[in-house]
């Protein structure tokens, strides 16, 4: 049996999306990731088309973004490796195909991409991009916001306030369990890491080449990335997290320090995984 013919399932997230799909109420921040869900529903083939979509789409957004910010064709090329090799990127099976942090992240890297290309028409189409990815998942004008290190993607922050104040959330479809996480995150999140926040294999070794953009970070990476661990706060998750919020700016700023000559191991090395890579 192929992937796309089989049932759907996935991780606590994905029963939450389909139950939106039932036109049921979910617990925040479900309830407001409504588009794929209100469109898709319980298809099989809609999800794995979107999630195969996703990729290309991914790619040619950090492609557009870099060449249209001046990098050299080699590092804009190592930077979109970088960026859609990262384990966290890809995700645990648990978010295969039913999850929203893929395609979001990939329509905001469209929409950052437009906006460095600038000019008005770029402009209007990028922020709806940006817009679109909101409704997908709704941190995603804020990192668009930091990638671009820009507050215009934030103009589209109104969907995502809209939608909070018209859709009424409702008890976990996974029962009281479940909604004990929601109520505490806090709690839930320093439960779900404890003993785990000096382990080099979950919060450093995913990154891969990508450390390389460490050796002279400017003050937007630096942001970005005490803000992309901040989530490790109220979430039980990890590298997933971290790679979506993080990963383009440090993809960038990897490839923009490895030297030309070494680009190309870089990104053999950063694609092959030696040992069982962390992806949740």
């Amino acid at each position: 049996m192929k992937p796309w013919e089989a049932p759907l399932t996935g991780g606590p997230d994905a029963h939450r999306y389909m139950a939106l799909a039932r036109g049921e109420r979910v617990p925040r921040p479900f309830h407001l990731r409504w588009l794929l869900p209100t469109f898709l529903g319980e298809s099989r083939g809609g999800w794995w088309a979107i999630w195969l979509m996703s990729w290309p789409v991914l790619a040619g957004g950090m492609i557009v973004w870099r060449f249209a910010a001046g990098d050299d064709w080699r590092v804009v090329g190592a930077a979109t490796v970088f960026l859609v090799a990262l384990p966290g990127i890809l995700g645990p099976s648990a978010v295969i195909p039913v999850g929203v942090d893929l395609p979001a992240t990939a329509l905001s890297l469209c929409g950052v991409g437009l906006l460095e290309v600038g000019g008005w028409s770029c402009n209007v189409v990028g922020l709806a991009l940006i817009g679109v990815a909101a409704m997908i998942r709704e941190t995603s004008p804020v990192w668009s916001a930091l990638w671009l290190w820009s507050p215009l993607p934030l103009v589209v922050l109104p969907v995502v306030v809209v939608r909070h104040m018209v859709a009424k959330t409702g008890p976990d479809p996974l029962g009281p369990r479940f909604d004990e996480i929601a109520a505490h995150p806090i709690k839930a999140a320093l439960a779900a890491h404890v003993g785990r926040w000096r382990d080099g294999w979950l919060m450093v070794a995913p990154w891969g080449a990508c450390l390389a953009g460490l050796i002279r970070p400017s003050v937007a990476l630096v942001v970005v990335l005490v803000l992309a661990y901040a989530q490790l706060l109220i979430a039980t998750d990890t590298v997933r997290l971290v790679h979506h919020a993080a990963g383009p700016v440090l993809a960038v700023a990897a490839a923009q320090t490895i030297p030309m000559e070494w680009l190309l191991l870089a990104c053999v090395l950063h694609v092959v995984w030696f040992w069982q890579m962390e992806r949740v």
